[in-house]
This record gives structure tokens, sequence and C-alpha cells, in this order.
């Protein structure tokens, strides 16, 4: 979890093209009382290497790659070092938060299609709204609990948030699954994996995360001697 991270650091590009950065070019005099802002045009995408360092920001190198480059007396070595673990990763982001920005899905999908542009997206919901209610009220308790309806109201709009942006998003970037049905159809998981690029990956049962609360599943599973990466 990163607490909606991206979110925020869409708000960075978002500032840029409100009052003051909006529509300025350097060809062009300044409006009366706006000199202040006079500046050379900001390319397009500019911010996107910033976005996606944030990215990288959060899904720091494991601790043994960190302490390899920490113990290196070369730093020509530590760089290339961690230049290969980067090289060979491939980065993700568990949004859970991203329906509860202060944004529309359609701002969302421009903000991911702009600044990821070669990213893919598994787009996770529930059929059973009710059963979400439910689970969501027995997780996390509220010294004041949230009416009923509201919570029902809440749900529906953060539903209609991932189905919108998983529609305004082209087929080849976005998966929408459920989880009733991949929870109890490991068919449909090694689909997505398969949608994602891998190839030979096959899982042979769907491991439960937050088991009993937030308790890990201790099972292996095996996804086969020839699973390939993208």
């Amino acid at each position: 979890e990163n607490n909606n991270e991206l979110y925020i650091a869409s708000k960075l590009e978002t500032n840029l093209e409100m009052q003051g950065f909006a529509g300025l070019r350097s060809k062009v005099p300044a409006r009366p009382h706006f000199e202040a802002w006079f500046r050379h045009e900001i390319p397009e995408q500019a911010m996107a290497c910033t976005i996606q360092k944030v990215l990288q920001t959060i899904n720091p190198p494991p601790e043994e790659i960190q302490q390899q480059i920490i113990n290196s007396d070369s730093s020509e070595r530590n760089a290339i070092a961690l230049d290969r673990y980067e090289t060979s990763q491939i980065l993700g982001a568990k949004m859970i938060r991203v329906q509860s920005g202060n944004w529309t899905a359609l701002q969302a999908s421009k903000f991911f299609n702009y600044n990821f542009p070669c990213a893919k997206y598994i787009i996770n919901t529930r059929l059973n709204t009710d059963n979400q209610v439910a689970s969501q009220k027995n997780t996390f308790k509220r010294k004041v609990p949230l009416e009923l309806e509201k919570l029902q109201d809440r749900i529906k709009r953060q539903n209609d948030f991932l189905t919108q942006f998983a529609q305004y998003m082209s087929e080849d970037k976005a998966r929408l699954i459920y989880m009733e049905e991949w929870t109890n159809n490991v068919t449909q998981l090694n689909e997505v994996v398969e949608w994602l690029g891998f190839r030979n990956c096959q899982y042979d049962k769907v491991l439960h995360n937050n088991k009993d609360g937030y308790h890990h599943d201790d099972s292996s599973i095996d996804l086969g001697g020839g699973c390939l990466a993208p």
C-alpha cells in the first residue's frame, strides 16, 4: 500500500495547468499582471520522468541489493549494481485508494496514460456490493459507525469509478476482473497473467492475502518450470 501516492504526484502536473502556467508561451507577450509568470513553453510530458520516479521510490530495491551497494568500495560499481537491478524489474503498485482522490475516472485515466504509456492495469472490484459493505464494516471499525446508506453509496461510487477507469483505457492496457470470479477460478487469473505478457506461467491455485484479517497465506504455489517474464 502507498496511501495514494501517485494521486498526490498528479497534483504536480495539474498545478502546471492552473492559472499562471497554462497557455504561456515564450513568443507571446505576457498579459498584464502576468509578467512574473513569463517563461519558455513547458514541453509535453515534461513531468513524466518525475512521476515515474515516484513509482520507483515506492518500490525500493530489496535490502540485500541496498546492502550490496552500501558495502561496495566503488561508486562506479554502486551505479552498475543499481542500474542492473532496476533495468531487470517490472514495477507495479497496489492502488486501492486511486478512486478516493479528488478526480474523475476520466482525469485519472488520462494521467496514467500520459505518464505511464507502456503500463498495464488490472482493475479488481466486486459484483456483490452487499458482501463488500459487510467486509468493510467488519474490517474497519469506527468509533462512530458510518450510516449503512452512506457506506453503500460510497462503495457504489468507488466501484463505478473503477469500472469507468477500465472503460476509458484501451483493452490492451486495462483488464477489469471481479473478485468473486477469479478467486474461485484460477483459469481467469492465468488469463490475466498471459495478458500481462508472461509466457508458460500457470498458477496452480490462488493465494489468500490478508487471510483472516491481515495474515499471510503461507501456502506455496507453482508457476511451472518454463515461466518467462515479458
